[in-house]
């Protein structure tokens, strides 16, 4: 009887501690109303190297009809998106197929995941503006 207790004590504290775990990034439901507006890019990752951004250096901006502008190093590109789980994919004028997978959400606060058609891989912490 007091291994059956032990067995259930265990059984509810693993319960207890998985549920307790933020919302992983298969959890994340993204909506067209979540997306639309501008994000500020405020840290990349690249190959291992990481940097801070001042707000407005890099930033990209999602209309509610699909299209969407990236302003990046002075440079600028745009073209449309749809929306698909957790990922936002956005094909540009080029074409180049983008994919921003959010990975982690707080408030105006994500993490993601970028990759696109060329290879290029890197991740993002943004902020709404």
């Amino acid at each position: 009887m007091k291994n059956w207790f032990k067995l259930l004590f265990v059984c509810a504290v693993s319960v207890f501690a998985f549920s307790a775990c933020s919302k992983d990034e298969d959890e994340i439901s993204l909506s067209q109303e979540l997306v639309t507006g501008t994000w500020d890019v405020v840290w990349v990752e690249e190959d291992g190297e990481t940097l801070d951004l001042p707000k407005g250096y890099i930033y990209m901006t999602l209309t509610e009809g699909g299209n969407y502008r990236t302003v990046m190093f002075g440079d600028s590109y745009s073209g449309t998106y749809r929306i698909s789980g957790n990922t936002v994919i956005g094909t540009t004028r080029d074409p180049i197929t983008e994919y921003y997978r959010f990975t982690s959400l707080d408030g105006n606060k994500v993490t993601i995941n970028y990759s696109n058609s060329t290879g290029d891989k890197m991740k993002f912490r943004v902020e709404k503006r």
